[in-house]
């Protein structure tokens, strides 16, 4: 007998699993396919962080998706570690966006001027960031004072999504897709190495493998990969009391694990050859990143001299050449959505993409959020072809 499902999702990175896992909460069959392993591409070496400051979102529907799917995640964290018997790492705390120097002060309070109205917030002087943390840098000029961000073990989270979708009745299988099955512009199936699948929807959700659908939907798909590396550090020291985050160094957590997690590279760090090397050279951590995400470090908390490294993560983020996610129907095809392109920001949009991409399939529209103007596929109807470099470099680690 063949195989059958309501819907097929293809890929099981955070984004695909939290669709399987919405679409299966709601009572949809559905296949989930991956031609790799669970987490296999950027959601296995991602941060975790799950905060509303930085330059990732900005002015409107991009900041009231952050907004709805940060939100999320209270009632989903327990919900999946409930199912599945998982700790997910998950932490709730105050977070500090640091400022060295004038240019850091001026883009942290550009952004507040907007953000602070959504999130409480407010500017701190240096005394008061080493009142909270006498161990950061005396270079440090100020900071701005979240009082609640959180973070949790990206590849958990993936863990715990698909395990709670299989629980929910999902079916995930291991299988690489070679093409679509359609009739007309409608998509009846996915052709896969081991047969096919009817389905009476497709979600693409292949994070930067997503643009290989491109030739078959007569569609673009534009999404490239771009490299990213963090390391894990074992400090010997009490953990860090806030989230630590600053716009030119990247980030620093002290993990529920006991480990130190300090990031990461992007769009500023590598030349064009580099970043867009491409999937299998991203998996490839280097040296030179190394060298710099651990000086970095020390120029934030100096005491970090002390740390041990444990491990040094690299891998690919989906870039899209505006920097936000492609999420919804693609223009021409009834049945074809697609969920990608989130960049460095697919764990804390996992949830709200899909719940969107499930309003989608069963009501036809979302109000999740508001606007979906900026996310949808039609935007790129008339795509040809973009400065990613640009985008890049405006992604704010």
């Amino acid at each position: 007998m063949p195989d059958t499902a309501d819907v097929v999702v293809i890929g099981a990175g955070v984004v695909g699993c939290s669709v399987a896992y919405y679409l299966a909460r709601e009572g949809v069959s559905v296949t989930l396919l991956e031609r790799e392993s669970i987490g296999s591409g950027a959601s296995a070496h991602a941060t975790g962080s799950l905060s509303l400051l930085g330059a990732e979102f900005s002015p409107g529907a991009s900041f009231e998706m952050a907004r709805v799917s940060y939100a999320e995640f209270p009632e989903l964290v327990p919900e999946l570690e409930a199912a599945t018997g998982m700790d997910l790492l998950y932490q709730r705390r105050p977070s500090l966006r640091l400022a060295l120097d004038d240019e850091e002060v001026d883009l942290i309070k550009s952004l507040m001027e907007w953000q602070q109205p959504h999130v409480k917030m407010r500017w701190i002087d240096a005394q008061e960031v080493r009142s909270i943390e006498p161990r950061l840098s005396p270079s440090i000029i100020g900071a701005m004072y979240e009082e609640e961000s959180a973070q949790l073990d990206s590849y958990r989270f993936n863990l715990g999504l698909a395990g709670g979708a299989e629980r929910k009745g999902a079916q995930i299988l291991y299988r690489e897709v070679t093409g679509l099955v359609t009739d007309g512009s409608t998509v009846s199936g996915v052709q896969t190495t081991s047969g096919d699948i009817s389905c009476g929807a497709v979600v693409i959700a292949a994070g930067t493998w997503s643009r290989a659908f491109t030739p078959w939907l007569g569609f673009p798909v534009p999404v490239r990969p771009m490299k990213g590396e963090r390391l894990l550090l074992n400090y010997p020291g009490e953990p860090l009391p806030v989230l630590i985050s600053s716009p030119k160094r990247g980030h620093m957590i002290s993990r529920l694990d006991g480990l130190t997690s300090v990031g990461s590279t992007g769009g500023r760090d590598y030349d064009q050859r580099d970043l867009f090397a491409g999937e299998e050279f991203d998996r490839q951590p280097t040296e030179s990143a190394r060298l710099e995400l651990l000086q970095r470090a020390i120029d934030v908390f100096p005491d970090l001299e002390r740390a041990e490294l444990v491990q040094q993560l690299a891998g690919s983020r989906p870039l899209s050449p505006d920097s936000k996610p492609i999420i919804g129907p693609v223009p021409g095809w009834d049945g074809v959505l697609l969920a990608t392109g989130h960049t460095t920001k697919g764990i804390h949009l996992g949830p709200i993409t899909g719940r969107i991409i499930a309003d989608y399939i069963g009501r036809g529209s979302t109000q999740a959020v508001a606007d979906m103007s900026e996310f949808l596929p039609d935007r790129f109807a008339d795509f040809a072809d973009a400065d990613y470099l640009t985008a890049a470099r405006s992604v704010d680690e």
